[in-house]
């Protein structure tokens, strides 16, 4: 069995306190009020490796001393100790990601002189999650992504929590999502409106060419086969004249697209006295969303083209929608998918 210290031990190393500093801690905080030698006999080590220990400790705000004539340990509370020194470690990363930055250039006039480094090939699914998630958190300004399928299995467009996180950093999100990403999922326009809602630039079009991810347009992501269904490999594209070609693919489909947005003529339904939608209404406007057809919707409900046509019209009215796939955009807004 392991020892009770073996499981709670180097929790708080990121923080700079090893693991017998931590120890230490941890009995004063079960013993306020021991001395030096008192807390060396309770851990069962030398005073003078206690006496470095608790110097350590001082200096990271967990343990002050009393004023009496023999001083006293005294722990801090660990909500406000810790929190304190979660703080302290994020002013230095933030220190560190400015000097990162400042490296940058740097590292650009030494890649003028490599060009055999200007595309590096990631493999190995993890790898390349990885190395995506770096780029994207590295991202000081803008990212851009092209979504489309295929996608591995039926699964469709993955969240991806980390954008929120970026999204709240102030980056610019602008997305473009090929309308078969939409119909793919009946879930997917939910999960979109939830990163426009975070302050992501959404557009759908009818078709994309191929996946991409471009980062302070310094960069770009893009999968080894444009056919392929998993992400076993990825390509990542320096600054040359294949970004720039990429950069300028991504911005001459943005223009063409059209806005996503959860903001709209939306009516209030609860003002308007209207009804919450039966079952199948909520099954309509979900295949309203994903970009499906009329004629594909009633083949998919098992209904006559005309029936699909009326109630389509019908909650198009209610919802104050000019397109159905504005219908589907506007029903996830209110709650009805």
């Amino acid at each position: 069995m392991q020892s009770p210290w073996t499981e709670a031990a180097a929790n708080l190393v990121i923080l700079g306190v090893e693991e017998f500093e931590e120890r230490a801690y941890r009995i004063l905080l079960r013993s306020p009020g021991l001395t030096v030698t008192g807390l060396a006999d309770r851990i069962g080590a030398p005073a003078g490796r206690v006496r470095r220990a608790v110097t350590v400790l001082e200096q990271s705000g967990l343990v002050s001393r009393s004023p009496l004539p023999t001083p006293r340990l005294l722990p801090v509370a660990p909500d406000a100790a810790i929190e304190a020194l979660v703080r302290r470690q994020e002013s230095e990363l933030e220190r560190i990601r400015a000097l990162a930055a400042s490296w940058v250039p740097e590292f650009r006039s030494g890649g003028n002189a490599a060009p055999t480094e200007l595309i590096e090939v990631v493999t190995g699914a993890d790898t390349v999650l990885s190395r995506f998630d770096q780029l994207q958190r590295g991202a000081m300004e803008e990212v851009q992504v092209l979504d489309t399928p295929p996608y591995a299995g039926d699964a469709g467009p993955v969240t991806n929590d980390a954008e929120f996180e970026v999204l709240a950093r102030g980056v610019t999100c602008r997305a473009i999502y090929a309308r078969a990403a939409l119909e793919q999922s009946p879930n997917a326009v939910t999960a979109i409106l939830r990163y426009v809602a975070a302050g992501e630039q959404a557009r759908v079009t009818s078709e994309l060419p191929l996946k991409l991810a471009t980062f302070d347009r310094k960069v770009a992501f893009i999968p080894q086969s444009i056919a392929q269904r998993d992400i076993a490999g990825a390509i990542v594209v320096h600054p040359c004249s294949l970004l720039d070609v990429l950069l300028f693919v991504f911005d001459q489909l943005w223009a063409e697209a059209t806005p996503l947005t959860a903001a709209g003529p939306l009516r209030s339904i609860e003002q308007d006295g209207v009804a919450e939608p039966s079952d199948n209404d909520r099954r309509v406007l979900a295949l309203l969303a994903s970009g499906l057809k009329d004629e594909a919707i009633a083949h998919h409900l098992g209904w006559s083209h005309r029936t699909t046509r009326r109630r389509i019209a019908t909650l198009m009215s209610t919802l104050g929608a000019d397109t159905r796939f504005q219908a589907g955009l506007y029903a996830a807004r209110a709650g009805w998918l």
